[in-house]
């Protein structure tokens, strides 16, 4: 077995036993999409949705949803819990790197989020509630907003000393995401200027890019260059600032 499968092998188990991810990164959103799913008028267009179903209006901020807390509130508290232990410290001591030890982290968060993200879109595709019209660049939108709160969550780890404190304000940084997302008022009730501004955070930009792709309607190339663009500044961020002490 090599250093980096132990590591997978060990963050994954790790990550299983952190009730935030299981529960808030994975079983709330995953339950409020299929009690939608349930829910026949949910299935129909309303006007008010510019012609969207409930599942159709919100099943993007649901990934939105799942992708953010992963990688704003889970990476920052475990990196920061890791540094405090002194974890990443030992490790450059030994054959295993620390930098194997991140990698392992991302991948198997990243590998948790594309699992809610397939199943948020399989599960009303199955019950007959319908699949996005562009599939493949509603996928490709979610994974960029996933890549770049990781991003972002390891910037929180590099900048905040305190594991809980990261946390904290990762969920924070999340909130944001999600009033962007508008999981509490839904973007087709945003004022022009607040589209605007909430389009330049990952949340609006992965959000509307997944609803465009939803509705099949053409795609832009805001939003992508946005979350590229927030990921780009999140990992340069990150490399000069981070510390493995």
């Amino acid at each position: 077995m090599t250093a980096f499968t132990a590591h997978l092998r060990n963050e994954t188990r790790l990550l299983l036993r952190e009730p935030a991810a299981l529960i808030f990164g994975a079983l709330l959103p995953l339950a409020a999409i299929i009690v939608m799913t349930a829910i026949p008028a949910a299935r129909n267009a309303v006007l008010d949705f510019g012609g969207r179903s409930v599942i159709e209006l919100y099943q993007p901020t649901l990934v939105l949803f799942a992708t953010s807390v992963l990688g704003l509130t889970i990476v920052p508290a475990i990196l920061g819990g890791y540094r405090q232990l002194g974890v990443l410290r030992r490790l450059r001591t030994t054959p295993a790197s620390p930098a194997g030890l991140l990698a392992a982290l991302f991948v198997v968060v990243a590998a948790v989020g594309l699992i809610v993200t397939a199943l948020l879109v399989l599960i009303p595709g199955l019950a007959g509630a319908g699949v996005p019209k562009d599939l493949g660049l509603f996928l490709l939108a979610g994974t960029l907003g996933l890549v770049a709160f990781l991003a972002l969550g390891t910037v929180l780890a590099a900048v905040v000393r305190s594991p809980q404190a990261a946390a904290g304000i990762g969920n924070l940084v999340a909130a944001i995401m999600w009033f962007s997302a508008g999981l509490w008022l839904p973007r087709v009730f945003f004022p022009d200027w607040l589209v605007t501004l909430t389009d330049l955070t990952p949340g609006g930009a992965a959000t509307q890019a997944m609803l465009d792709a939803a509705a099949g309607a053409p795609a832009s190339w805001q939003p992508y260059v946005v979350l590229l663009a927030w990921t780009a500044l999140g990992a340069g961020v990150a490399v000069r600032v981070f510390r493995w002490e």
